[in-house]
């Protein structure tokens, strides 16, 4: 176990079977947890008049259909909860977050958060000649406070590295496998906290995958609790977006035009939904893929380097890819860029910036050796 600093964030290194990885977890990264569980809080008093006693009911709901789809990481829950000294319900409520505001009063309006953009390019389009795959992701400012960098190693799947909330299985990240994953918030008129695999639970089973095209059969045959945007990509030259509702069936695939996916908070495949609610509320969802996209056209190939600036563009500020809090909003409405990241699947390597990436400083490249 150890817990250190590299360029804002700290680095939570685990090892060992579920409990012992999750208790470690939960140790190191114990102050972080007791923030996100306060941020977490004020954002469900604040949207849903909801105090953190209901919140963590709804968790609970949660616990049956997690366990029957992953058990490990059900047990890794528990250990996270008793290291970190809190109730496993409160460990619950942070990995199904999504899920109960949307079986909340206030759902409508937590749409006004502002979420992710994101990028795969396969190896024609990059100067390594190696699949490259990053985003920004944006939230709630507190979320500053309780991102960290979680490195697992372990005998009963694949090594990773995440830059995750505290307390949460997973977000955006690379495993030694060569499997990389991003994602993005959708929101569609089905979306009503049912019951399912909960959204967090999903995306750390893409990096429990030994490839893309497993990863992508995980998110395509599970009953799943919310929608949501999968973009999956493997150093074998797999690559592919996979948008989903609540339920089952596959969903819609994008697959790379011109050795380019990209990816906002909207659906792009007809079909899926019957009314798009973020794209409702926050048309400045097309812009953002938009200006994204354009960045990442404007040259044949591309460098690590080159992504970072392009996740640094201000275009339709303050809407933008890179995105600033403002002070005048509430703190539960007040969104930005919590990070910055880029991986190489080949390296098996992930770098990222803490906060927006125009301000911030990247990080060393942090691996996951095959």
């Amino acid at each position: 176990m150890a817990r250190t600093v590299a360029s804002g964030y700290d680095v939570v290194a685990v090892a060992g079977d579920p409990e012992e990885r999750g208790y470690q977890y939960g140790l190191a990264a114990k102050t972080r947890i007791e923030h996100a569980l306060r941020t977490y809080a004020d954002v469900f008093m604040h949207y849903a008049s909801w105090d953190w006693a209901t919140v963590r009911r709804h968790g609970l709901r949660f616990a049956g259909p997690i366990e029957d789809f992953s058990p490990a990481s059900a047990r890794e829950i528990r250990a996270i909860a008793r290291g970190a000294g809190v109730e496993v319900a409160d460990i619950l409520a942070l990995n199904t977050r999504s899920e109960i505001m949307f079986a909340a009063p206030g759902r409508a309006r937590a749409v006004a958060s502002t979420e992710c953009t994101s990028f795969a390019l396969t190896p024609e389009r990059t100067t390594s000649g190696t699949a490259l795959m990053g985003q920004n992701w944006d939230w709630i400012e507190g979320a500053r406070e309780t991102a960290i960098v979680l490195q697992v190693r372990r005998d009963d799947g694949p090594d990773f590295v995440t830059v995750v909330e505290a307390g949460m299985l997973a977000k955006v990240g690379i495993n030694s496998s060569g499997v990389g994953l991003c994602t993005n918030t959708l929101i569609s008129d089905g979306d009503e906290g049912r019951f399912g695999v909960p959204y967090h639970v999903l995306l750390r089973s893409v990096l429990d995958s030994d490839s893309g095209a497993e990863a992508a059969k995980r998110i395509q045959s599970t009953s799943r609790a919310n929608s949501a945007n999968y973009l999956i990509g493997d150093a074998g030259g797999f690559c592919a977006d996979i948008e989903t509702g609540p339920g089952d069936g596959p969903g819609g695939v994008i697959t790379p035009v011109g050795g380019v996916v990209t990816h906002a908070n909207h659906f792009l495949v007809d079909g899926l939904t019957g009314v798009d609610r973020y794209l409702e509320r926050k048309a400045h969802t097309r812009n953002r893929l938009h200006h994204l996209t354009a960045r990442v056209q404007q040259h044949d190939t591309h460098t690590i380097e080159s992504l970072q600036e392009a996740l640094a563009d201000h275009a339709d500020a303050p809407y933008s890819v890179c995105q600033h809090p403002d002070a005048a909003q509430p703190a539960a409405e007040r969104t930005c860029t919590i990070a910055g990241i880029v991986m190489d699947l080949a390296a098996r390597s992930l770098v990222y910036a803490a906060g927006s990436p125009c301000e911030s400083t990247w990080s060393v490249p942090v691996r996951i050796d095959a």
